[in-house]
């Protein structure tokens, strides 16, 4: 989807999958969102929420695990209570392009 950033930041709140492009895009806007990783995906149950947590973005939940009050309730939640976000690191493009000219 072009613009895809753009989409999250402005949403009141996200609900997705748990991949990593995504939640970070999320977290680095400080969207509020619910992400509900693949019950046997081990990066998004195990890297991306560990990210997260060092984010302190996002709330992990586990689909099967969650009727839709449960859902419904998590939403009012994340929207009264923002978890106010760690900042994403935003300079990663000239941090990339520092190591490598040592390189060279």
């Amino acid at each position: 989807m072009p613009d895809l950033d753009r989409h999250l930041a402005a949403c009141d709140l996200a609900l997705v999958q748990g991949g990593l492009t995504t939640c970070m895009e999320l977290a680095a806007a400080a969207t509020p969102f619910l992400y509900f990783p693949l019950r046997n995906h081990f990066e998004q149950n195990f890297h991306v929420a560990s990210r997260l947590d060092r984010y302190n973005a996002g709330r992990k939940m586990i689909f099967s695990e969650s009727d839709p009050e449960a859902i419904a309730e998590a939403m009012v939640t994340e929207l009264k209570s923002p978890r106010g976000a760690n900042p994403v690191a935003s300079d990663g493009a000239s941090r990339a392009a520092r190591m490598l000219a040592e390189l060279l």
